[in-house]
């Protein structure tokens, strides 16, 4: 450390402690985390079968309701990046990825992994009309 200064840190080290954007590692904005909420309380829409209510927490509801409305909008299909449907729904990769798994599992939908990319169907003949009523398609 340099004499005189005991508190400051050479500037390589400064630069570190900071991500993009002059952020603090670890520390999100407030709207960031606000926004996050918004998008995980989306997953409350998700309209899940009674069957599958309980399958699933509070985030992966938010990733199956961001599938359901890619859905809606793609005729049945959802083929977006596991990161692309993970941001849509403010959750971790991880948190995704096992949403998936599980929704697979139970038969709500089948999953085929392409090049970075999901390829979701639905299989349940019950869900995509509830996502219609919920969202008044």
């Amino acid at each position: 450390m340099p004499k005189g200064k005991p508190n400051s840190l050479p500037a390589s080290l400064r630069e570190r402690r900071f991500l993009k954007g002059g952020r603090a590692g670890g520390v999100s904005r407030k709207g960031e985390a606000m926004d996050r909420e918004d998008r995980r309380s989306r997953g409350n829409l998700a309209a899940l079968p009674a069957w599958a209510v309980g399958k699933f927490t509070e985030h992966q509801a938010a990733v199956i309701g961001a599938v359901g409305v890619e859905m809606l909008n793609k005729r049945g299909v959802c083929a977006l990046h596991l990161k692309v449907i993970a941001v849509a729904a403010g959750v971790s990769v991880g948190t995704a990825r096992e949403a998936l798994m599980i929704a697979e599992t139970i038969g709500l939908v089948t999953v085929e992994h392409l090049r970075g990319f999901y390829d979701i169907r639905c299989r349940s003949p019950d869900w995509l009309p509830a996502l219609r009523e919920l969202r008044g398609v």
